[in-house]
């Protein structure tokens, strides 16, 4: 039994030492692959507009994100087969809801629909409508995502706008961006956790807009929208909590597998001890019991 014990404490001692090399590629990956999502998966951030020449938030809210289905979208002559995200964003002033349509083996974005509530006096009113495809799809993450990685996209962009009491006006435009993911992973700290993030951006002639990606949560961690001219921060967007979360840092699952580990062994420890005591010794064994096992040898 000693001989086990001593087995069991040398193995422990060992997976302890060895336990942050494994649990490295699992939180501090210098790649993320493409998550595996499914229907419930949900999103929930906080979100700040603010005025870019003073700093001062001027609305806040939250944005939801969830998948809540699937469907097949056609585009032109191509159908895709699609997650469904429903998008909220609430805030005092504005209401976005959105039905995204992600193909479901890339994620590239396929068709948007849209509508945009701005308040007045006390109650929010229909702005916008607003029915967006592209062709191809949108490929705003490029799987998998690697430091310093780099792509672009080129694509046709077809919007149908609505106003309240006014007719539907279509237009298609060239749509070009080029992607870029930061060279180092940032160390971001939200209300979920604190995650190690790829920064993905893009630029346009007006805003940059920056998106850091934890594949701990499949998605965005935090999501910033800034002014182009001087860079300064215009909207900020920030993961309060989700249900696809995984460990947030390797210095937390390190500690509670440590203490899962030593409580493990605390116990065997225990037992083996107990297991000796409760053993008695041949000196103080009944001299009936001495004297059967030298008269009764046995049989087979």
């Amino acid at each position: 039994m000693q001989k086990e014990v001593r087995k069991t404490l040398a193995m422990a001692f060992v997976f302890l030492m060895i336990l942050p090399a494994i649990l490295t590629p699992q939180v501090d990956a210098t790649e993320a692959q493409k998550p595996s999502l499914s229907v419930g998966n949900r999103w929930t951030y906080k979100v700040e507009y603010l005025d870019p020449d003073t700093g001062n938030v001027v609305a806040n809210g939250t944005t939801v994100r969830e998948i809540i289905g699937e469907a097949s979208v056609t585009v032109d002559t191509t159908t895709y087969d699609c997650f469904v995200v429903m998008t909220n964003i609430t805030t005092i002033v504005l209401n976005v809801k959105s039905m995204v349509y992600l193909l479901k083996s890339d994620l590239r974005t396929v068709k948007e629909d849209m509508e945009y509530w701005l308040k007045t006096g006390e109650e929010f009113t229909l702005y916008q409508i607003s029915n967006i495809t592209y062709d191809p799809p949108l490929k705003e993450l490029d799987f998998p995502l690697t430091e310093g990685k780099r792509w672009n996209v080129s694509l046709s962009k077809t919007e149908t706008a609505t106003f309240p009491g006014e007719p539907p006006y279509t237009k298609t435009t060239h749509l070009a961006r080029n992607y870029t993911v930061g060279n180092t992973l940032d160390r971001v700290t939200v209300d979920a956790g604190t995650f190690d993030a790829f920064v993905v951006s893009y630029r346009t002639s007006d805003f940059i807009y920056e998106q850091y990606y934890s594949s701990n949560v499949g998605g965005s961690v935090m999501e910033l929208q800034k002014r182009r001219s001087d860079e300064r921060l215009m909207m900020r967007m920030k993961l309060m909590e989700t249900n696809l979360l995984g460990p947030s840092a390797p210095l937390e699952l390190w500690v509670w597998l440590a203490i899962g580990i030593g409580i493990v062994v605390i116990a065997v420890v225990a037992v083996y001890i107990f297991i000796r005591m409760r053993k008695p010794s041949i000196a103080g064994m009944p001299k009936i019991v001495l004297l059967a096992k030298f008269r009764y040898p046995p049989i087979f």
